[in-house]
């Protein structure tokens, strides 16, 4: 059997000889597979040479290459007979030595930090972040067109076929038919000032995906388990939430919160009460939820509320903003987060909110994919539109921002006592045809 270092010559020998096999396999190879130092070295000035469309001969490696022993070795590199080993198996198993050999030092040092005592997430931090490189597999970085246009060809039959219903059901008509359901890696923001129902709302989302089969977990850090479950309770129930919170109930009405509580129960719904506030907990707890549970949909209630490492608010928010994108994408999974205005949106002419009024806006509107605003003029006391029509219980939900489907505002109905959200009665088969809506696709 072929040992490690015997391997690396062969390797060595191959690409020196044959440039045309470094540069095909380039992108899956690196210093570290090169155990010993000598052929580390002899490797660093070939891989140089070669990126710099240099040549490499023995005369210039034995020039290049500081190390008494060099002459001998790049000559007994040359006289190998490689040619028995495919050039990527090599590289396979050298890059396997190297895991294994990081993987124990891994091991080693996680074992001394914890009989050192040492805080248990800071350690899962570190775990987290050396297994990321070790447990990543290099593969060509040159796309290939063919590929890139299937992947989109069977994207376009699929949305065809479906409707153009692609990604997870959102549980509403109108926003299906815009978005074509939440789709995986994004992040979601949706902002509103105080009362306007975002938590409602993202907790609809939540429950309509777990209803739907699709595993979702809510973190909450401003409303205890037992509020939010209550809430979910009102809605499914139409029992009014402030009689289900002050236990005063009719006997149909139990009933019916029973039966609520049955459906709740048969759900893939977790509601997880954050006692830490820290992003660090928040993203190993995201973790852990996706590998345990399957989780493919969470809910953020809300940004600003989550702590994580700056020297201003806005780097902080700025911050949790872009981690929560990036593990949505590492994890192949949607977040939804709420948000909060600034203040004084209240003082302006008819309160409609804006992007900017996004609190640190400015990194939560780059990270985001999308942005929906929520809004309900008559808790401004606007009882009629322009058009003369009641407004009560009218919602405006505003997609501020849309990354893939562009930008636009959809009518929802918001009853209050049920802490409910619904498509209006008059909705049509397609979303363009609810009255008064606007909208702009983005190209």
């Amino acid at each position: 059997m072929t040992d490690n270092i015997d391997m690396e010559k062969r390797l060595l020998g191959r690409i020196m000889s044959l440039p045309k096999e470094y540069y095909n396999n380039h992108s899956l190879m690196t210093e570290g597979m090169f155990t010993d130092p000598l052929n580390r070295k002899i490797y660093k000035v070939v891989s140089q040479r070669l990126d710099l469309g240099e040549k490499v001969d023995l005369v210039i490696l034995n020039k290049l290459v500081k190390d008494s022993m060099a002459t001998y070795r790049i000559a007994e590199c040359y006289s190998l007979d490689f040619s028995h080993y495919n050039t990527e198996h090599m590289i396979l198993f050298l890059s396997q030595e190297e895991k294994k050999i990081r993987l124990k030092k891994l091991i080693e040092v996680t074992n001394n930090k914890l009989n050192k005592d040492e805080d248990l997430f800071e350690v899962l931090d570190y775990v987290e972040s050396e297994l990321k490189p070790i447990s990543e597999v290099r593969g060509s970085d040159i796309p290939d067109i063919k590929k890139q246009l299937k992947v989109l060809h069977d994207d376009i039959q699929k949305r065809m076929s479906s409707d153009n219903m692609v990604g997870v059901p959102t549980g509403f008509q109108s926003i299906d038919k815009f978005t074509g359901g939440w789709q995986e890696t994004d992040f979601i923001v949706i902002g509103g000032a105080s009362s306007m129902g975002k938590t409602s709302l993202g907790l609809a989302f939540c429950y309509n995906c777990s209803k739907a089969g699709i595993p979702s977990a809510v973190f909450s850090y401003e409303m205890g388990d037992t509020q939010l479950l209550q809430r979910l309770v009102s809605l499914e129930s139409s029992v009014n939430n402030r009689y289900i919170m002050k236990g005063t109930l009719e006997k149909d009405e139990l009933s019916r919160v029973d039966t609520a509580i049955g459906k709740l129960e048969r759900t893939e719904l977790y509601v997880d009460e954050c006692k830490d506030s820290s992003l660090r907990y928040l993203l190993n707890k995201i973790r852990q939820y996706v590998i345990t549970k399957n989780v493919k949909f969470v809910l953020v209630d809300y940004l600003q509320l989550v702590k994580g490492s700056g020297h201003s608010r806005e780097q902080e928010v700025a911050l949790v903003a872009r981690e929560l994108k990036n593990i949505a994408k590492e994890l192949n999974i949607t977040i939804v987060a709420l948000s909060q205005l600034r203040r004084g949106v209240d003082r302006r002419e008819g309160s409609r909110p804006t992007l900017s009024d996004l609190r640190e806006s400015g990194e939560i509107e780059q990270a985001s994919d999308i942005v929906m605003l929520v809004y309900r003029p008559e808790y401004y006391g606007i009882m009629q539109d322009d058009n003369g029509s009641s407004t009560e219980g009218l919602v405006d939900l505003i997609f501020a921002k849309g990354r893939n489907i562009g930008t636009g505002t959809l009518p929802l109905r918001f009853e209050k006592e049920y802490t409910r959200f619904s498509d209006p009665t008059d909705y049509g088969n397609d979303y363009k045809s609810i009255e008064g809506i606007e909208t702009s696709q983005a190209f």
